[in-house]
């Protein structure tokens, strides 16, 4: 249906390779990296320094251009940390073809699950990658031109790089950048845990763990019916799961009711809200935050030499504009792992944390002038305007009494035992790991390896969060991010730290017992991933796009007039397919008053006077308005004929694409 067809492969490999040339000549001189580490570390440090380029160059170019030049830039970056370029900088250059053979067909299955998935906010995410592929990056809220969108766009960006440099469609672009995503993160997993353990089967288990573990809501089916409906009853369902069922009872036997699902529904006992596997993370910001931790885990303490401060510099603002909340987690991780050594060491370590202090001083500088949500809440405290319409995210925290939010379930109290232990169902037996993971925390600390320290320090901040709830406009349910690192870095450490606590112990039962717990923390996500095959041959575009949709996009995306605005029914479809905005919502599904009246109306003449040089509309929209749509003034630039499904069945459906500017009173 689509992807290679539309997607030209050849300059996507071209820039990849520049990508993968400039981090392995960044590691091969100034990093500790052994050679069969190099290729796909390299690779990922490339991307990310290059994405990172490509956030600043954009501001002044065409996009494309800013592609290929930070891919330059990435090389040249690369030549520098290797200069002079001699037999010793350039020895290590070793491709392991099994290796990318691996990571290629990692990323196609990855890609074509995508492109049979259109889950977690694809009405949002589309809009995005297509107009930022235009060139606005910075970007703008897609649907409120006059507002920043005040987002963790980069994995939106790298999407944005693949639709222009690859002439892809946005859901191909968005696709294909989770696939490598998802890819090079589990890549990244299996080599941290070799270095842990030095065992490939251990390493490839560690992989699979991070993949697939998640909570374990599904054993609320083995309680006593009694103690069930109790605990239903202790619930009140939010969201998705609100949408689902009445009550959680009933839903542990329904589907999880979301838009853009596979053929197979995805079962709401398998699913989660608060540990979900890395693996259904096919949402706006993907894993990429996990990924940008595992570079600086694998690298932080392998440097030598000052100029290593560059790409970890880089490797550290790319975290805010990933995620902007483990970014700060994991800077309070820092502090908390340097507090220790001080408490441990009775003095203050500022010699051996100077380089850091000046490392992460500098990225959080770069972080608040790159785009995205610290930008945006700097720009309101420093530049405060009259109310909050020029920026789209605000954000404020609470202290509360304990709990855990789940988007599914609602409030968890930790203090009221049938929600706790709904709770501990949720996060699942992952947590039994943080022993283990506190114990390398101090031996890190302790050896003055200060970024692994961090980032298992950053699991007792994030753990704390249970005190800590978010308002907003995101909603109650955006608190569940606080938690994300306290869950992950479990994932990631959970295999290799328990095979070498196990090695040194003698008690089979206590083996036994610890691999029947990850079989339990990964049974619901072999589950769903046996879904997710399901939607690789019946790929789609997305709940708001047809065939029709996608032959507009081939023929208009970014043709029309670069201020134009485009009215739409559906605005995201639009914005989706043209690349044009329009100026149609207050927040994702809460509609403006005046684009209300303008798509009731129907009136060319009031959509010309409010801004709107275009219309996009199907046939049922246009039997409803035919009187207005068939005015002289309307001139219609393309009509495309189609079908839809509808009340089970395929009925004959159109798009009209007509301009408007000559409708004026």
């Amino acid at each position: 249906m689509y992807l290679f067809s539309d997607l030209s492969i050849f300059p996507l490999l071209l820039l990849f390779t520049l990508w993968g040339i400039g981090g392995w000549l960044m590691l091969s001189r100034h990093f500790e990296v052994p050679l069969n580490e190099r290729g796909l570390i390299g690779f990922g440090l490339g991307l990310v320094i290059s994405n990172m380029l490509v956030n600043f160059t954009a501001r002044w170019m065409p996009l494309a251009t800013a592609c290929w030049l930070a891919g330059l830039l990435a090389v040249a970056l690369g030549v520098l940390m290797a200069w002079p370029l001699g037999k010793e900088s350039l020895k290590g250059f070793k491709f392991i073809w099994k290796q990318w053979l691996w990571f290629a067909l990692a990323t196609w299955l990855f890609t074509l699950i995508g492109r049979g998935l259109a889950i977690f906010d694809d009405y949002q995410n589309l809009p995005a990658v297509s107009i930022m592929a235009t060139g606005d990056i910075p970007p703008h809220f897609p649907l409120r031109p006059d507002a920043w969108f005040g987002y963790h766009y980069f994995l939106l960006l790298l999407s944005a790089q693949i639709v222009r440099v690859g002439g892809a469609a946005p859901w191909v672009g968005l696709d294909f950048a989770r696939g490598l995503v998802f890819t090079l993160t589990f890549s990244l997993t299996g080599i941290l845990a070799w270095r842990i353990t030095k065992n490939r089967a251990v390493s490839i288990g560690a992989a699979a763990f991070a993949a697939l573990a998640g909570g374990t809501r599904w054993l609320f089916l083995l309680l006593p019916i009694g103690l069930l409906k109790r605990i239903s009853d202790a619930l009140t369902l939010i969201g998705s799961g609100a949408a689902s069922a009445p009550n959680l009872f009933d839903a542990l036997a329904l589907p999880w009711n979301i838009e853009g699902g596979g053929p197979i529904p995805f079962p709401f006992v398998f699913v989660n809200g608060v540990n979900s596997p890395l693996s259904m993370m096919h949402n706006g910001y993907g894993p990429t935050a996990v990924m940008g931790l595992l570079l600086l885990i694998l690298l932080a303490d392998r440097r030598k030499g000052r100029l290593t401060g560059i790409p970890l510099v880089i490797v550290l603002a790319s975290l805010a504009l990933a995620n902007e909340v483990d970014w700060f987690i994991l800077y309070l991780g820092f502090v908390l792992a340097v507090l220790t050594w001080v408490v441990m060491q009775k003095k203050f370590p500022l010699r051996e944390i100077l380089p850091w202090i000046a490392m992460t001083g500098l990225a959080g500088v770069l972080a608040l002038a790159q785009g995205g949500m610290p930008t945006e809440i700097v720009r309101g405290k420093l530049f405060p305007g009259p109310n909050d319409a020029d920026t789209y995210f605000n954000v404020g925290f609470k202290l509360v009494s304990p709990a855990v939010i789940s988007p599914h379930l609602g409030k968890l109290s930790l203090l009221n035992p049938s929600q706790l232990l709904a709770a501990i169902f949720e996060v699942g037996p992952v947590i039994l790991v943080l022993p283990l993971i506190l114990a390398w925390s101090l031996r890190a600390i302790k050896k003055e390896r200060w970024m692994e320290g961090a980032v298992a320090a950053s699991v007792v901040v994030s753990g704390a969060s249970v005190f800590v709830e978010y308002y907003g406009n995101a909603g109650i349910t955006a608190t569940t991010r606080l938690l994300f690192i306290f869950v992950t870095v479990c994932k990631l450490l959970a295999v290799p730290l328990l095979w070498v606590w196990l090695e040194k112990l003698k008690q089979d039962w206590v083996k036994y017992g610890a691999w029947g717990l990850v079989v339990l923390t990964v049974f619901g996500g072999i589950m769903l991933f046996g879904i997710q095959l399901t939607a690789v041959p019946r790929p789609v575009y997305s709940y708001f796009l047809t065939d029709i949709d996608a032959r507009f996009e081939a023929a208009y995306w970014d043709s029309l007039p670069e201020d134009a605005w485009v009215l739409d029914p559906d605005p995201h479809r639009a914005a989706t397919v043209f690349g044009r905005p329009a100026n149609a919502l207050q927040n994702w599904g809460v509609p403006l008053p005046e684009w209300e009246a303008l798509i009731e109306g129907g009136d060319p003449y009031a959509a010309q006077a409010a801004g709107y040089d275009f219309m996009y509309f199907d046939k049922d929209y246009w039997k409803a308005h035919s009187s207005y749509l068939e005015t002289l003034c309307v001139d219609v630039v393309e009509k495309m004929e189609g079908e839809k499904f509808e009340h089970g069945g395929v009925v004959p459906d159109f798009r009209m694409l007509v301009r408007i500017d000559g409708c004026v009173k």
